[in-house]
């Protein structure tokens, strides 16, 4: 509980201090190559073995998770390419850019070597690439994206096309009746008809995709509990075999709302800003 404590803490400590002003290209890099090796070195703490020196254990976790942090950054500024060129088609060189980087924060929060399993995510499909004494590939579930999915489904229509283009699942529902323009729910993006071509807002809302994997660690965190449970039960074991579970919304979204008291303006958000930040328009109170 210490453990996890600290975390939050630090988390929003780095996110107070990013917010303050607008955020440059330096302060992001910052936060995402060290928000990669702060929660990588807490994970492979959490994750050590009995036998293992914990001060050993926690330097090579944060020196994996900077690694992941900062192709996690690079891939978002692959992202805001998307709206410089007019081009969906980074979308794709980003997420699998974007997946190197959380698979090795993934793989170093687990105590992991950071080659050993790698991961792409295409809305609540979860592919895994095990690499360790022999090849594996793995399908798993993400139940929470799973339950978005099944939503948009029911109340909007899928956008195949932008969907095949991108790598995202992409939903839209009637211009006249969504004021917002798109909004991401877990890693499910829903677009007004009419914002279905707007580059600079889907650069925006993929940003927000992937600040939700930013919180995958969380996720690592609770693999003690989850395996002893795996261990006592044969169910939970196929269940476990089936579905990764995306437990990060529990963290992101109340760090997303305390980042919202006292705000001046829209963008007066970290997780706002840094989103615009790789948009081709810069971040402005709106």
């Amino acid at each position: 509980m210490k453990k996890i404590t600290l975390l939050t803490i630090t988390v929003i400590i780095i996110n107070v201090s990013l917010t303050k002003g607008q955020v440059s290209g330096n302060k992001i890099a910052i936060y995402n190559v060290g928000l990669g090796s702060l929660v990588s070195g807490i994970g492979a703490l959490i994750n050590k073995k009995p036998t293992e020196k914990w001060h050993k254990v926690v330097l090579k976790g944060m020196g994996q998770g900077a690694l992941g942090g900062f192709l996690v950054y690079q891939s978002k500024n692959v992202i805001k390419e998307i709206s410089v060129k007019e081009n969906f088609n980074y979308s794709w060189y980003s997420k699998f850019v974007n997946s190197a980087g959380i698979s090795i924060i993934e793989s170093a929060s687990a105590n992991r070597n950071f080659w050993e399993v790698w991961h792409l995510n295409i809305g609540f499909n979860r592919i895994e690439f095990r690499t360790k004494d022999k090849f594996q590939l793995k399908y798993k579930i993400l139940p929470i994206s799973f339950i978005y999915t099944v939503v948009g489904f029911a109340r909007t229509n899928f956008e195949l096309r932008r969907s095949t283009q991108t790598g995202e699942f992409i939903f839209s529902v009637d211009s006249a009746n969504y004021s917002d323009g798109a909004s991401v729910f877990a890693n499910v993006a829903v677009f007004s008809r009419n914002n279905l071509n707007n580059y600079n807002l889907y650069s925006h809302e993929t940003v927000h995709i992937y600040q939700y994997y930013d919180y995958n660690f969380v996720n690592t965190y609770l693999n003690k509990p989850l395996n002893t449970l795996r261990d006592k039960s044969t169910f939970f074991t196929k269940i476990n075999n089936l579905i990764y579970f995306d437990f990060q919304g529990a963290v992101l979204r109340p760090l997303y709302l305390m980042e919202n008291i006292n705000q001046n303006c829209y963008f007066d958000n970290f997780f706002e800003n840094e989103a615009e930040f790789f948009t081709n328009t810069p971040p402005q109170c709106r």
